[in-house]
């Protein structure tokens, strides 16, 4: 449906742009009207957290509760897949290294993605 590659300026640790990359995907679904829907990420802390009836002490638990407050309305489901699993997250990740700011692709496959879906669905 759509596609969405930032970046993540000064990036503190992996979990803190697993944090920040999960509370922009909940953010830009459900400003496309996307919903319900299945937020996959590598971040075993970030998934469990996202899951999590308690409030994360993290240093990026603040930012987990704010996405998880704008999922409450909505029926979204989270799970952790590793990153061997998720070439098309890992390839928009890469992607957004050299993007000036953000970049969304609607209805269409983003060109550097093509090879990444075609390996995927083989």
């Amino acid at each position: 449906m759509a596609s969405l590659s930032e970046q993540i300026h000064l990036p503190v640790s992996s979990d803190m742009v697993e944090a920040l990359a999960a509370a922009r995907a909940i953010s830009f679904a459900l400003e496309i009207g996307c919903s319900p829907f299945i937020l996959e990420g590598d971040s075993e802390l970030v998934i469990k957290t996202l899951c999590s009836e308690e409030r994360s002490l993290a240093s990026f638990g603040h930012i987990l509760e704010s996405a998880k407050a704008l999922t409450e309305a909505n029926c979204i489901s989270f799970s952790r897949v590793r990153r061997i699993g998720n070439s098309v997250a890992h390839n928009l990740a890469k992607h957004a290294r050299y993007v000036s700011n953000y970049t969304v692709w609607m209805k269409d496959v983003p060109p550097h993605l093509y090879y990444v879906l075609e390996a995927d669905s083989s």
